[in-house]
């Protein structure tokens, strides 16, 4: 029996949904153990990139298109974006705004991170450093 290829396609397609996703949790803190409070976590490989909110304990979830729901497996340069605070001094005035990490860091291009996903879920200790 012959199944025409867009038949075999879609059954191909419909038989990889779910599949290869990972779920990946992890936790950014400082290299003395305490919490990177705000900002967020950046996976990034080259045709994808993903993004979760860093809880203030310094914990993450990453998903596709809500927190938890999991990434593809495959190889992420990793990075932390939006980790700053901001004090307004005055109305007239521009906000002050404090880095809370090491510039290289703000970027999957430039941190130095990297994780080969592959498990099926994934716990991840990032450590950033102080400016």
């Amino acid at each position: 029996m012959k199944i025409p290829l867009a038949l075999f396609l879609l059954l191909l397609l419909l038989s990889m949904i779910g599949c290869g996703d990972v779920k990946v949790e992890g936790k950014v803190t400082f290299s003395d153990g305490t919490p990177l409070s705000t900002g967020k976590i950046i996976f990034e490989d080259a045709t994808h990139t993903f993004t979760a909110k860093i809880r203030e304990d310094g914990t993450f979830r990453l998903g596709k298109l809500k927190d938890g729901e999991g990434i593809p497996a495959g190889r992420y340069k990793v990075g932390v974006g939006e980790a700053f605070t901001e004090k307004f001094p005055a109305a007239d005035k521009p906000p002050v705004v404090k880095h809370l990490i090491v510039s290289k860091f703000r970027s999957p291009q430039t941190s130095g991170i990297e994780y080969d996903i592959q498990k099926k879920t994934t716990d991840i200790s990032i450590i950033v450093e102080k400016p």
